[in-house]
């Protein structure tokens, strides 16, 4: 009779112990976006021109300042333009109204929508935009814009 081998539970909780430290550095800022907030205590923001719901906007980057101990600083300007920014690097956030299926969809992540148009067909969804692959930046607008919206935390 062949004997199964066993799973040695200290071998398991042992390995499980060295590998807990690692899970602090996730999830991480490839470019360091987050690292830069803390250090510089502001992140540059983007605000798309004609940007209807400056209440949210606000309520939004208080959520995020409370959480970085950093201040916003704002600049507005066309969509185009700020999105290639922030793809870029040289902006931290982008805040306006972009279609649901907006072609900015590789380029940049988009933050769950704060709010939307009423429209059926493509919908205008106000809505943060990041740069990609900053995941732990991500993570943090993302669940600010929760904590901001009714509309977001269903998402």
């Amino acid at each position: 009779m062949i004997e199964k081998p066993r799973l040695n539970v200290n071998w398991l909780v042992l390995g499980a112990t060295l590998l807990l430290p690692a899970c602090e550095a996730l999830p991480v800022d490839p470019e360091n976006t987050s690292q830069k907030i803390v250090r510089d205590r502001q992140f540059t923001v983007g605000l798309v021109a004609g940007t209807t719901q400056q209440s949210m906007v606000e309520q939004l980057l208080g959520e995020v300042a409370k959480r970085t101990h950093a201040r916003p600083r704002v600049v507005s300007g066309a969509t185009e333009i700020l999105l290639q920014e922030v793809s870029k690097g040289k902006l931290d956030l982008v805040i306006g109204e972009f279609t649901k299926n907006s072609p900015w969809q590789t380029d940049v992540a988009f933050g769950p929508p704060l709010r939307s148009s009423g429209l059926k067909s493509d919908p205008l969804e106000l809505k943060a935009a990041m740069r990609n692959g900053e995941n732990r930046w991500i993570m943090l607008v993302e669940r600010a814009s929760r904590a901001v919206s009714a509309e977001a935390r269903s998402q």
